[in-house]
């Protein structure tokens, strides 16, 4: 996992946990982290550069429901192969 993803990754569980919710839209998120100013967001097709990073299994908590929809999953812990490349 690349530190950026990583990052990501963190303020997602950080914004869960803030916003008392046990999971998210990859849109809804992706709007949190383009108003942050972490990752910016495709205005035509929003979410895209998050459904990116969740396709290629970069963020913690990552599920896809019905084979289409992605979402963030609140976790209370790292999985053990969780790993950060500086690279």
């Amino acid at each position: 996992m690349k530190l950026n993803a990583a990052l990501i990754s963190l303020y997602i569980q950080q914004q869960l946990r803030k916003r008392k919710k046990f999971e998210v839209t990859a849109v809804e998120a992706a709007r949190w982290l383009d108003k942050a100013g972490i990752l910016k967001d495709n205005p035509n097709r929003p979410g895209l550069p998050l459904r990116n990073l969740l396709r290629n299994k970069q963020i913690f908590g990552a599920l896809q429901k019905s084979g289409r929809f992605w979402f963030i999953e609140l976790r209370t812990m790292a999985p053990k192969n969780f790993k950060v490349d500086a690279a």
